[in-house]
């Protein structure tokens, strides 16, 4: 008796049967679906680390080498991707040739974390597997017969070399090496699931022809992580001491800015501030003033009772004028006796009362054995304009020469100016 099997089940059996191989390619690709992100992810954090640092680059470079290779290889094992793409055979030669070069990028991250006496050695093991690389894929293409020897000569090889490996790590860990105690957990997970890979695809194991060696990317987690530790510790410490050098360098130049006698600004600080402070002023639309002082009869004390007096003097002076000023109003030492206070805001008038204010504190409160310490001073102010430092200065140099010529002890504004005496 004939049977029939209706067009409409043959269909759907054969539907199902389609549905059945895409399913157990994807369980055979879990093992890089699960991983694939993270070694992406990975990658491209190492990848920002060697643009913004210069601690390890060369073993980041290793690393980030590495997932590549292993990413590759990934990509290129996938079952759905081969039954996807029509020449499978071309694909499983570069699956291939990505496995065989796994363990030398592995390797490399492994020379990178070692100790220099160490190195050597490791780098034997990786010219070993770029050796078996090279020999093995140039085999596949050219068709040589044996493609499971090479796979058994592969994992044998990896057994013995990753024992080396092993030992390397061992005694470089054993100098304190971090990166070293790091990489014992790669090491360990990527030849056992390897090891499991390798008897898997002659034992068959499990129902599927899956490899379990792309999970192994986790154990690089705390690797990785220790090397983005170490990153931004040094970052922190490279922004710390660049804080300090430039806290140093801040200090350095202000003591250069400073009188060591009297800590006024020196005159160096005075002439370099003056043209940005009228720049400043005239940007502004506002008044600016120059007071300039002179301590009376300040050789006669210094013959008559010394240098030492005289020092005393000078340092009596500016703290008892310091303490009479803001923040806005700044202190100068222009040499000798002289000294110096730019007053931003203030036209002539204001200067004036400013200067008369201080003449007359310093003559109350300021005495040497009973002899009290007087001051002459001179105004200026800027007239904007084509006005320049220099001759604002000036202004203020014959005022002062106009108040000791009026017997000292007093205040004079520049000549320009209506009302010269004050």
């Amino acid at each position: 008796m004939l049977s029939y099997v209706p067009l409409a089940a043959a269909q759907g059996a054969h539907v199902a049967a389609m549905g059945q191989q895409t399913m157990e390619r994807f369980l055979c690709d879990l093992p890089y679906v699960v991983s694939l992100p993270v070694t992406l992810l990975l990658a491209a954090i190492l990848a920002v680390c060697a643009v913004r640092g210069k601690g390890q680059r060369p073993l980041v470079y290793y690393v980030v080498a590495f997932l590549l290779v292993f990413m590759l290889w990934m990509v290129s094992s996938s079952q759905l991707l081969a039954a996807k793409l029509a020449g499978t055979v071309a694909l499983y030669r570069v699956a291939n040739f990505f496995l065989y070069l796994v363990p030398a990028a592995a390797n490399l991250v492994v020379l990178g974390a070692l100790e220099e006496k160490y190195r050597t050695g490791q780098r034997v093991v990786v010219f070993a597997y770029v050796v078996f690389a090279v020999l093995a894929t140039g085999a596949d293409l050219f068709g040589v017969s044996g493609v499971l020897l090479r796979q058994q000569m592969y994992y044998a090889l990896l057994l013995v070399l990753e024992a080396y490996v092993a030992y390397l790590i061992y005694r470089s860990a054993r100098m304190g090496n971090r990166y070293s105690r790091a990489m014992v957990l790669p090491l360990i997970a990527m030849v056992t699931l390897g090891a499991f890979d390798g008897v898997n695809a002659h034992l068959h194991l499990t129902p599927l022809p899956t490899y379990i060696m792309p999970l192994s990317v986790y154990s690089f987690l705390y690797f990785i992580l220790q090397m983005i530790r170490d990153q931004l510790v040094r970052s922190q410490f490279l922004e710390s001491r660049t804080l300090e050098l430039g806290y140093r360098a801040a200090l350095l130049q202000e003591r250069a800015e400073r009188d060591p006698l009297t800590q006024c600004r020196n005159r160096g600080s005075f002439e370099r501030d003056l043209p940005s402070v009228i720049w400043t002023a005239r940007s502004a639309g506002t008044p600016l003033s120059l007071l300039l002082f002179d301590i009376d009869h300040f050789k006669q004390f210094n013959d008559t009772f010394g240098h030492a007096a005289g020092d005393m003097i000078l340092r009596g002076f500016a703290r008892t004028v310091r303490a009479e000023l803001d923040k806005q109003k700044s202190f100068y030492r222009w040499g000798g006796e002289e000294f110096v206070v730019l007053l931003p805001g203030c036209d002539l008038d204001a200067a004036a009362v400013i200067g008369n204010r201080l003449r007359r504190t310093v003559a109350a409160f300021l005495q040497y054995e009973k002899h009290p310490v007087t001051v002459s001073v001179g105004v200026s102010v800027c007239h904007g304009g084509d006005d320049t430092a220099q001759a604002l200065f000036e202004r203020a140099d014959s005022a002062l020469y106009a108040a000791k010529a009026a017997g000292r002890k007093c205040l004079r504004v520049e000549s320009v100016a209506a009302g010269g005496n004050r």
